[in-house]
């Protein structure tokens, strides 16, 4: 069987990919080939690394057109481990809002005196062939788990609330949000959905490890902040409307902050807010250890003193 496989680009040794930087103009300035060869090869990939370029410019005249301007290996580095610490919080920022969200919906139903059972009858109901095909589907891999399979046998003939929300994904859990916000009239819980939604994306990347921070540039947002979003950060004195503006129309910054947000929202466990705190505060020091690198980078410096305003008011 012949392979449909097109490879345009060669798989480079480590000394190709250090050529390859210093062709576009990455300087080793501040650490030596030797110690980048290292990293390249000991902790982090070549095609990881340089996707931060992205927030650096290259030269549009002079001897080094077309070649990156003022981007040392070290800079790549840093924004490679500040990113790799922000997915490590943001992950567990994530688990956080995943449970509390449960733990509200859950309290939702208590008080408006659900018996459990009717109204996840009631959700599969209101859901197409299709729709409800899947998410059994969904729940049917819980079967041979050796972490919900007990429960999944327990009670698959007969779903109560309490056990649907251990079974199904991160999700499907923000949908029956959506349908327990029009169930009971909700329209903040309505709102919340779709930040919700952009929660469950977030935690997907972070999940994925995938690049965080490797495009801060304006303007990659798909829709406009929420409502809600806009109306606390407007609070914070320090951030000006236009900065605000500028910075939610980064994808990536405005879901890295509507998770935040949601945290902020949703966690009614002090303990849990504190923990959050601590993680939170050491992020911040990783991500200043070399604030110096950024000063001559007005987009990296200005969204980390962004996150790091957002962060000062609302943790």
């Amino acid at each position: 069987m012949e392979s449909t496989i097109s490879v345009t680009k060669p798989l480079l040794s480590i000394q190709d990919q250090i050529q390859k930087l210093q062709d576009n103009g990455i300087t080793f300035d501040l650490i030596s080939i030797k110690e980048a060869s290292d990293y390249l090869r000991y902790n982090n990939y070549f095609f990881k690394l340089t996707a931060f370029r992205k927030n650096y410019v290259k030269n549009k005249t002079g001897k080094n057109i077309g070649k990156y301007d003022k981007l040392d290996f070290a800079y790549l580095k840093d924004l490679a481990i500040i990113d790799m610490e922000l997915r490590y919080l943001l992950i567990h920022i994530s688990l956080d809002v995943e449970h509390f969200t449960k733990l509200y919906l859950l309290n939702l139903a208590e008080d408006h005196q659900e018996d459990g059972y009717q109204i996840i009858s009631d959700y599969f109901d209101s859901l197409n062939d299709e729709q409800r095909s899947r998410i059994l589907k969904e729940m049917e891999r819980s079967e041979y788990s050796i972490y919900s399979g007990d429960i999944y046998h327990r009670y698959n003939r007969s779903l109560p609330i309490w056990v649907f929300l251990e079974l199904v994904s991160f999700g499907r859990l923000v949908d029956f949000y959506r349908y327990c916000g029009n169930r009971f009239n909700d329209d903040k819980m309505i709102k919340q959905y779709y930040l919700l939604k952009t929660c469950k994306d977030l935690r997907n990347a972070t999940a994925h490890s995938s690049c965080l921070i490797n495009d801060l540039n304006l303007g990659s947002s798909k829709h406009q902040t929420s409502f809600l979003v806009t109306r606390e950060l407007g609070k914070i004195e320090s951030v000006s409307k236009i900065t605000r503006d500028k910075k939610m129309s980064n994808a990536r910054l405005q879901q890295i902050v509507t998770l935040l947000y949601m945290h902020k929202q949703l966690v009614t466990s002090e303990g849990v807010r504190n923990k959050a705190k601590d993680k939170i505060n050491g992020f911040i020091t990783r991500m200043n250890k070399n604030k110096n690198y950024y000063l001559s980078n007005a987009l990296i410096r200005t969204s980390f003193e962004f996150l790091e305003k957002v962060i000062d008011m609302w943790f």
